[in-house]
């Protein structure tokens, strides 16, 4: 009997492995408003979740093939795709902003998303449509009704009006004939001054490495302050590459970025380095993720390696 019983155990347990494993190799797409209602000209975001089983590469959002059922429901922004995880499924994150300029309930058919499996480009759907109902913004009738105008009440003209203005008046020519002859006095007894350029802006990789170490003594990690800590890193090291290498990089994408240095020859060693810790510092900052303590201390010594390892040699 006993024996029975423990058979029958490692059965069940074996179903619910099996069946798991199943639910986890499973494509998933799921898309959310953050709310379903907004006013004309309102923006709304939209956020879609992909999960993919390992040995599927992801391709795009089909975000504008939805939106062409929906005319009057406009895309005003994409946002990066984001790495939430890569085990046991890889889960990723895109975000959109929504807007439209016409009142009415609308419908977002549900998103697709594209994969790639074994050679094969195939193709995955959220389950449900999203509700949109863009409201017209209330007029207020005793507020907004136009009112007759009324008659400008006009004073007589009097000489003792013009009285003030004319001494004012009068007051300033003198004051700016006394300074012309001042200057002119002055301009003829000065000999002329040499005006010096001025100094030079200071390299990027000082005005970095200045950044870096005010950062490193300053006690963000230790009171938790994880987010400032990694938007005051990215932020310095943005401002070094678009000061080092003349590109856009306060204003561009993780993507962009990347792409740019790598047309400007950059090691591919440091390339992979500024992805894990960019794409990190994203997750930080919009994710909520938390890495270990001793990621944020490494991507700042990694940081200003990068910046001695990489800076312009000053000729003097």
């Amino acid at each position: 009997m006993r024996t029975s019983r423990i058979r029958l155990v490692l059965a069940s347990c074996t179903l619910c492995f099996f069946a798991l494993t199943g639910l986890l190799a499973q494509v998933s797409v799921t898309a959310q408003l953050k709310t379903q209602e907004i006013l004309i000209g309102d923006q709304v975001r939209l956020t879609v979740r992909i999960s993919l089983p390992s040995g599927t590469t992801f391709k795009a959002v089909k975000i504008k093939e939805a939106l062409k059922q929906v005319p009057k429901v406009e895309l005003v922004e994409q946002g990066s795709l984001l790495t939430v995880a890569q085990e046991p499924q890889q889960i990723l994150e895109q975000q959109f902003v929504l807007t439209s300029f016409e009142a009415g309930s609308y419908e977002i058919p549900p998103i697709t998303i594209d994969f790639e499996e074994a050679g094969l480009t195939k193709s995955a759907s959220a389950s449900t449509a999203l509700p949109l109902k863009v409201g017209s913004i209330p007029v207020n009738a005793e507020r907004d009704t136009l009112r007759a105008i009324k008659d400008i009440n006009r004073e007589e003209i009097q000489v003792s009006d013009f009285i003030v203005p004319a001494l004012i008046v009068l007051s300033l020519l003198t004051l700016l004939g006394v300074s012309i002859y001042y200057l002119l006095q002055r301009k003829q007894k000065q000999q002329p001054a040499v005006v010096s350029p001025p100094p030079p802006p200071p390299p990027a990789h000082e005005t970095a490495l200045q950044k870096l170490l005010a950062l490193e003594q300053s006690d963000l990690l230790d009171s938790g302050e994880i987010n400032a800590f990694q938007t005051q890193l990215t932020y310095i090291l943005r401002e070094y590459l678009e000061g080092r290498y003349d590109i856009h990089a306060l204003e561009s994408t993780t993507d962009d970025i990347l792409e740019s240095l790598r047309s400007i020859g950059v090691p591919d060693d440091w390339r992979v380095q500024l992805r894990q810790m960019l794409q990190t510092a994203d997750l930080v900052k919009f994710a909520k993720a938390e890495p270990p303590l001793s990621f944020h201390v490494e991507a700042l010594y990694s940081v200003k390696t990068f910046v001695e390892q990489t800076k312009e040699e000053i000729i003097q």
